[in-house]
């Protein structure tokens, strides 16, 4: 009888334990995953977990590039962990390289995933770096910003 009393009053360690891992993976697994964050009408891409990327120099003035953040008339997918500060003005915080306001210029690395040859290409759906592009960005030429 007394190693089940032992186990009884070491249950609630255990189960708080093991719930505390889960939250922990159900945490870290949604941390790693692609979104599209909706700052006052323009949406930010961010790209899922990746393990590295092309070494194209991406950048320029950040701007609105149909309804995305973009650079010279591109669509960009910024690197995990990219978060808006502030939507007036619009300012986002690039890991590995800081916080840039629309107007502002940045700098990235990464490659093109998408380049269309014409204005009458029909895109489709289009994921890059597990994001789906929404339709009001898919006709724009998309830069994948890699991981600093």
């Amino acid at each position: 009888m007394p190693m089940f009393a032992a186990l009884r009053r070491r249950a609630p360690w255990v189960i708080t334990g093991v719930a505390v891992v889960a939250l922990v993976v159900l945490f870290g697994v949604r941390s790693c995953s692609a979104r599209i964050i909706d700052a006052g009408g323009v949406q930010v891409l961010v790209a899922g977990y990746q393990s590295g990327g092309s070494d194209a120099a991406g950048g320029g003035t950040l701007e609105v590039v149909g309804d995305c953040l973009g650079a010279r008339g591109d669509v960009y997918v910024f690197p995990q962990g990219t978060e808006v500060v502030d939507e007036d003005p619009l300012t986002i915080d690039i890991p590995g390289f800081g916080e840039v306001s629309l107007g502002e210029e940045f700098e990235v690395g990464g490659g093109w995933e998408v380049e269309h040859s014409s204005d009458d290409a029909e895109p489709g759906p289009i994921e890059v770096g597990g994001v789906t592009i929404p339709d009001g960005c898919a006709r724009y030429d998309i830069f994948l910003s890699a991981p600093q």
